[in-house]
């Protein structure tokens, strides 16, 4: 049977229980009730007439039924009641709404406990021909019991007076399991149409399979509602965010990091993030995008994450960094060393031998000289490796690269890797090359100081400058003015400096200068 069709049912089912039980008590209270009354009725009015001086003393003395019948009968047709019976201590009745009757025995049961015992009551006639309400009172005269009063009632009559009331609850009734129904029918199909006619089997299999998908992504899936509580995670997330098996329901403020209070930060302004790079812990980066949920009201439900874990990949791109470093150095110095090769190659035609000696006597002077410089003031074989490779760049476009011989490099911040710095350092004597490259005696000083409290980057040319309309956004995402290119170097080392919670300047003086300055200690932001 559909789920529809089940609810339907067992609402109805429901319904007539509840409908026919409130009818049944509530039938069975009211005749209780009107039966109660009736007989109180019936005995007020039994005590009234076994009160009647006349009535008392004519039954003790004269026993005219003529005087008891015409007091009884006129009294009772001012009543509801069927009939009053008076009678002596034989049961031989004085009065009855038939006459022919009079002076006879009563024998319709009931009166024994009055007339033996002098009890007053109320009692049920429930015999097979006529069903009444009865109230039995003793008669007193002079301290002694002289026979007894019974004033009843036919059931038919308290039936005919409670009848409307009764087929009006019963209509009420009726009408409320009409409704019930209708009620019912229509919460089902509702119900139906808000789980999308799907059967719950349907529903389970479906989540089943959602569950297994998101399960097998490699990327990280996490979810919120819109009170902050974690509604979901799979795999991934958990390990890469070290969540545990029993955090749903918990409110992701219980567990703060950048990447966390990134998601409530869109939970809160209702603005969807996407590809925004977060650090959540050292030298661990996650590619993020937080989506905001919304129901068809456009109300905001929640916020659904995914990230990609880009550790693995930055530090695939390290290694490249390096192999592409090491390609740079060889082809500048294959570019470098032909024209030397040449030079060479002439002076010797030219037979001017000792031209040749002294020329290769000076190459080999300033190869000594840099590798030198580097190897005493830069401890590092990384950022070794990226300065001299950005010197044979350089020399290729005849610009001048120094190393101030002040220059000194061991230390690294424990909050960056090898590869951000040579970043940091690479971008930027790139993008001065870029620049010098437009004028003649390009000239770029790279300077490196690390001691306990910091490491210090300093990198210096004679170039133009920057650009005065970019130079207040110099640092945003894709802001550039070479053709072709993206503008992403600032943005980046922007963001591995802040990371770091380092600072970085830019002096204009006759040039650009670069002052960059990043804590040694306890300078990662998410220690």
């Amino acid at each position: 049977m559909k789920l529809q069709y089940k609810i339907t049912l067992f609402i109805t089912i429901m319904l007539i229980i509840v409908v026919g039980s409130i009818g049944v008590l509530t039938s069975n209270q009211v005749n209780k009730t009107v039966e109660t009354q009736m007989g109180n009725n019936a005995m007020d009015l039994a005590q009234t007439i076994a009160s009647m001086d006349s009535i008392k003393k004519n039954l003790a003395t004269t026993k005219d039924y003529r005087v008891i019948q015409g007091i009884v009968e006129s009294f009772r047709e001012k009543t509801r009641f069927q009939y009053i019976i008076v009678m002596d201590m034989e049961g031989i009745k004085y009065s009855y709404p038939y006459e022919n009757s009079l002076g006879k025995v009563y024998r319709s049961g009931g009166e024994e406990r009055v007339l033996k015992y002098g009890e007053a009551y109320v009692s049920a006639d429930t015999n097979k021909l006529i069903s009444a309400i009865r109230a039995f009172v003793p008669i007193y005269y002079e301290g002694e019991q002289v026979g007894a009063v019974l004033v009843g009632l036919l059931n038919d009559t308290v039936y005919k007076e409670i009848g409307t009331y009764m087929f009006n609850l019963k209509l009420i009734l009726v009408l409320g399991l009409i409704l019930g129904i209708v009620g019912a029918a229509f919460l089902s199909f509702n119900i139906k149409n808000t789980i999308y006619g799907l059967e719950p089997k349907e529903i389970a299999i479906l989540l089943a399979q959602e569950e297994l998908v998101l399960e097998s992504f490699k990327n990280g899936i996490f979810a919120i509602n819109e009170k902050g509580e974690i509604t979901f995670f799979n795999k991934t997330a958990k390990s890469v965010l070290g969540f545990s098996n029993d955090i749903k329901k918990n409110n992701i403020l219980k567990f703060p990091s950048n990447y966390t209070d990134q998601i409530m930060k869109v939970l809160e302004t209702g603005e969807s993030v996407y590809n925004q790079e977060i650090e959540v812990g050292i030298n661990k980066v996650l590619l993020c995008s937080h989506t905001v949920l919304r129901n068809p009201k456009d109300e905001i439900i929640g916020v659904a994450s995914s990230f990609q874990d880009l550790t693995e990949v930055k530090q695939m791109a390290e290694e490249l960094i390096g192999i592409k470093k090491m390609t740079d150095e060889l082809r500048a110095q294959k570019h470098e060393f032909m024209n030397k090769l040449h030079t060479i190659s002439g002076l010797i035609q030219l037979e001017k031998y000792d031209k040749v000696v002294e020329y290769i006597s000076g190459i080999s002077e300033e190869k000594k000289l840099i590798t030198q410089n580097l190897d005493n003031n830069i401890k590092n074989s990384h950022i070794e490796g990226i300065l001299l490779a950005k010197y044979y760049k350089a020399a290729e476009s005849k610009i001048s690269l120094e190393i101030d011989p002040n220059s000194y490099l061991k230390e690294m911040p424990k909050s960056l890797t090898n590869g951000e710095v040579c970043s940091i350092i690479g971008n930027l004597i790139e993008n001065a090359i870029d620049e010098l490259v437009k004028i003649d005696n390009g000239r770029i000083t790279v300077r490196l100081n690390s001691n306990k409290e910091e490491l210090r980057i300093r990198i210096q040319d004679n170039g133009p400058g920057i650009d005065e309309k970019i130079k207040d956004k110099i640092f945003e995402k894709g802001i550039t003015t070479k053709e072709g290119k993206r503008g992403f170097g600032l943005w980046i080392i922007k963001n591995i400096i802040d990371r770091a919670r380092g600072e970085i300047k830019l002096i204009e003086d006759n040039g650009t200068i670069w002052d960059i300055r990043i804590p040694m200690e306890g300078s990662n932001e998410y220690d």
